[in-house]
């Protein structure tokens, strides 16, 4: 009998960082930086799910993340950048397929299906790929150095145009899982905060 193919790791990396991701964003504001280690506290929920036996080596890690704000911060820094580095290698039509319950929340089955034959026009290009070229056509179009002549600024200006739907569709739907998982980052330190509230009351 023939071994089923492993998913390539950056498939299992996005999963297994995406709360270090959400952690980020919180951390950016200051308004939401003080839930961020909930995020971190999510994605070491999942290395545990993982890691099993292996209780040294996940100790190890809570003693160096959870040890001070600069060892938290740096952690989410560190797992966030796995993140999109693994987002960056999902070509669109896996970013369909990893999005697609989502998708199919916001518009339902059937036009989430129809939605498949928008990601496929851009065949097996990178969620990455696709972010560098548009954000470097966006940079030509802004420049004021002289730098790019106005054929280089009128081909930028088509990159742009060819790529602003799936650009846009990649933003939206990497918001909405945000907001998505954004309940369970921040669940526990909202859980701490009442607790220490009521006691000191």
């Amino acid at each position: 009998m023939a071994e089923e193919s492993k998913p390539a790791k950056y498939l299992e990396d996005v999963v297994l960082y995406q709360y270090a991701d959400v952690a980020r964003k919180l951390l950016s504001n200051k308004e939401t930086a003080m839930f961020a280690s909930g995020g971190l506290e999510k994605m070491v929920g999942d290395f545990e799910k993982i890691l099993g036996d292996n209780k040294e080596i996940l100790d190890g890690f809570k003693a160096g993340a959870f040890a001070s704000k600069e060892g938290t911060e740096t952690a989410i820094n560190i797992y966030a950048e796995k993140y999109q580095n693994a987002l960056g290698k999902m070509n669109v039509s896996e970013f369909y397929n990893l999005r697609l319950k989502t998708l199919t929340s916001i518009l339902g089955d059937e036009k989430a299906e129809e939605a498949k034959t928008v990601f496929e026009k851009y065949g097996e290009q990178t969620v990455g790929s696709i972010m560098k070229k548009f954000n470097q056509a966006q940079a030509k179009l802004k420049d004021e150095t002289g730098l790019f002549d106005e054929k280089a600024k009128e081909e930028a200006m088509k990159t742009i145009q060819k790529l602003i739907p799936i650009h846009t569709l990649i933003n939206l739907l990497e918001q909405r899982n945000y907001e998505e998982l954004m309940p369970g980052a921040t669940k526990s330190i909202y859980k701490e905060s009442i607790a220490d509230a009521l006691q000191k009351a």
